[in-house]
């Protein structure tokens, strides 16, 4: 007797749909994600598509937020020291947004910002506003506690440990070596080393 595939319930079906989305504004960008490519990529029709979702654009809200839960999921525990939260957050974006360039392109991109729907862009600006202020509140925390040097200001760390993050991500290799063959986990460890430095005089510390 021949095997039947299970159907699969729509809550599964809308998520299928909504990764797929996710994956083909990755490798083409939001102008490449059409309702026939989308189709193809799930195994249905197109008119298909839209008895699980409204539009086009909820389509393309359901897949920011299947990425946002994604990220969110690379908050640290708050009850962990604030210099291990910054390592352990910078680690986890780093794995994250290197296996998963779509969701690195709807943070990263300004075309993204500028073809999705409102809700979208609110709900991505939203994620990148907590992300910098959890940032900031770790090395503040961090600097309370006598981690992180004193001598610079918390918004040019902030500056300097985001720049960092976004320089490990996507480069060829990700997240095993960057470009010059350094291993993203000894880049944050080092990363780390130099927001504690103390500033040196006449050759000493």
């Amino acid at each position: 007797m021949a095997r039947t595939t299970p159907r699969k319930s729509g809550p599964e079906r809308r998520e299928e749909i909504a990764r797929a989305a996710l994956q083909i504004m990755g490798a083409r960008g939001s102008s490449g994600l059409t309702m026939a490519a989308l189709a193809e990529a799930v195994g249905l029709t197109s008119g298909a598509l839209f008895r699980h979702f409204a539009n086009r654009d909820a389509i393309l809200e359901a897949a920011v937020e299947l990425a946002v839960s994604e990220v969110e999921a690379t908050f640290p525990a708050a009850e962990l020291p604030a210099i291990e939260r910054l390592g352990h957050l910078a680690r986890a974006r780093i794995a994250l947004l290197s296996k998963e360039p779509a969701v690195a392109w709807l943070l990263r991109s300004g075309q993204a910002v500028g073809t999705l729907p409102p809700p979208a862009v609110k709900r991505l600006g939203g994620l990148v506003q907590r992300s910098r202020a959890y940032i900031r509140d770790a090395l503040r925390g961090a600097v309370a506690a006598g981690d992180v040097r004193t001598d610079v200001s918390p918004d040019v760390l902030l500056l300097i440990f985001t720049s960092t993050v976004h320089a490990l991500i996507g480069r060829p290799g990700s997240p095993g070596r960057t470009t010059r063959g350094v291993p993203p986990d000894r880049a944050v460890d080092e990363l780390l080393v130099l927001l504690a430095s103390a500033p040196t005089t006449n050759g000493r510390s």
